[in-house]
């Protein structure tokens, strides 16, 4: 079921998100790791990007967003937030548009009315990065070291805890935390969280 280019409603992508966040008993399982770090797509630019080859950055942080699903844009100002100040402490931040069908103009159009026009942006149209990464839901958030090591993958905090509830107080703020433990050098305390949002179909 394909529900790209679909202004989907808060309860159909609820709905979808409950389809991908039931594992099934032969699903593979999510990678540890990214097995090609060599990977490389164009950016909404035309610059060829490699997100998993990171030179001097600390960690590459990937965002995985539709821009019709209204959890993924609920998160558009702390995405913002977290572009502003851990791009400033040496992480490559991106994010990363899983509908293939989306143009290089509707992301800068989406972009620009979210106020995230300071991060890179990438169609993944034939989602190379969803599978590189285990990606299942929008907005999603993995974090991958140097060496392709999945530091972090799931949830931005706890904004939907789960489905069909939106707090109305953030407690907790699992990437912001992860990212904050690569930046000082200390283990971080949970490295896989649920995200709750718009279910990524297969291809």
């Amino acid at each position: 079921m394909r529900v790209f280019k679909n202004h989907c409603s808060i309860g159909v992508c609820l709905a979808l998100s409950c389809l991908g966040a039931i594992a099934t008993a032969g699903e593979k399982a999510l990678p540890d790791a990214v097995e090609d770090t060599s990977v490389s797509i164009l950016d909404i630019e035309g610059q060829e990007r490699a997100p998993f080859q990171l030179d001097e950055a600390k960690a590459s942080v990937l965002l995985f967003v539709t821009q019709d699903c209204p959890i993924s844009n609920a998160y558009a100002p702390e995405m913002a937030r977290l572009r502003s100040e851990f791009g400033s402490k040496g992480f490559a931040l991106t994010l990363v548009y899983v509908d293939p069908d989306v143009s290089r103009n509707e992301i800068a159009e989406h972009m620009k009315a979210y106020s995230l026009t300071g991060y890179v942006a990438i169609a993944d149209r034939r989602h190379d990065l969803v599978k590189a990464t285990g990606a299942r839901v929008t907005p999603e958030a993995v974090v991958t070291l140097p060496d392709g090591a999945i530091a972090y993958r799931g949830r931005i905090d706890n904004m939907y805890p789960s489905l069909g509830n939106r707090r109305r107080v953030i407690t907790e703020k699992d990437l912001r935390s992860a990212l904050n433990s690569i930046d000082q050098n200390e283990a971080i305390d949970r490295v896989r969280t649920q995200a709750v949002g718009c279910y990524i179909p297969n291809l």
